[in-house]
């Protein structure tokens, strides 16, 4: 009875495996149809939301997708026109999550930028273009600190953690009126005056961004030259799609801050300008350090699976 027993599991074992030359056919099949006609728009979206940041972009071209077509695509004052300001206010709330709490971040970049400005000036001497650009690093990170930490009061005054004049809107019943500011936005000056103090550290902190940018821009050019380019890892390719999505952000900032006004569709034209540009830059940095989409390796259809065989 036992010896029949093991057969039988042997039997069933055997059975329950799949043909090797079944295998290689439908693993060549699958091949052919995601790595050859399908994969690609895939692996891309998969590594472009590897990264937090990159997800806050892909948020940020629905955005400004929806702050375009809601003046363009449709009539003002209509169903389609309320939709899309509806989307688009959506996601500019769900965005505040990516920034919540990133201050603390900017701590360590501008520790980092004070170690790439040592480093620099040791190896190429102080006024060089490597310590240049850790000035700007340690400069552009505190405006950053200033702006993720205005950003995160006026996302806690929209909640109420903060008390401010404006009513959060969970708790407008409540309210008929009256409301002061609390002590913290009383001494910073209200909401509007930390949206516009927000926004100003976002102005400088793109200067010292653009700054770097365009002196690692010329560094490379000054190593390269004006050849081809050498593929998405370029250096050139990489300053150049920096600088061009920091300008629109730049152009937005200004309208913000009622100094260069634009339209609406004109905002949200140059809004997916700048989140494509992050987009690629964060598509970029996923590729680089090899945690996205791997390449699958695929025997050829008349190739035999030994491995399956042993």
């Amino acid at each position: 009875m036992g010896a029949d027993a093991i057969l039988n599991v042997h039997s069933l074992v055997k059975a329950s495996q799949v043909s090797p030359r079944l295998l290689e056919t439908l693993n060549w099949h699958v091949s052919t149809v995601y790595d050859v006609h399908v994969g690609q728009p895939f692996n891309f979206i998969y590594d472009v939301l590897q990264f937090s940041s990159g997800r806050d972009k892909f948020c940020a071209l629905m955005q400004g997708y929806a702050k375009f077509a809601s003046e363009v695509l449709a009539k003002p004052d209509s169903e389609r026109h309320w939709m899309y300001r509806g989307i688009e206010d959506s996601l500019s709330d769900g965005r505040k999550i990516f920034r919540l709490f990133k201050e603390f971040r900017e701590v360590y970049k501008v520790r980092r930028g004070w170690s790439r400005f040592s480093q620099g000036a040791q190896e190429e001497g102080t006024f060089s273009i490597p310590a240049a650009c850790g000035v700007l690093d340690m400069l552009g990170h505190t405006c950053s600190f200033f702006y993720y930490l205005g950003d995160n009061l006026l996302w806690a005054a929209s909640v109420g953690l903060v008390r401010s004049k404006e009513v959060p809107k969970m708790q407008r019943r409540m309210w008929k009126g009256f409301r002061k500011n609390g002590a913290i936005l009383n001494s910073l000056g209200g909401v509007s005056n930390v949206k516009q103090k927000r926004n100003w550290a976002s102005i400088w902190r793109l200067n010292f961004a653009i700054g770097a940018n365009i002196l690692l821009f010329y560094k490379a050019v000054l190593r390269l030259g004006w050849k081809s380019l050498e593929g998405p890892d370029d250096a050139r390719l990489f300053h150049t799609l920096e600088i061009i999505g920091m300008l629109a952000s730049y152009r937005v900032l200004l309208s913000k801050l009622n100094i260069l006004k634009a339209s609406h569709a004109r905002l949200g034209l140059l809004a997916m300008l700048a989140a494509a540009c992050g987009i690629w830059s964060n598509w970029r940095k996923v590729r680089r350090k090899k945690c996205g989409t791997k390449t699958f390796v695929v025997a050829s259809k008349n190739q035999k699976v030994e491995a399956i065989q042993n």
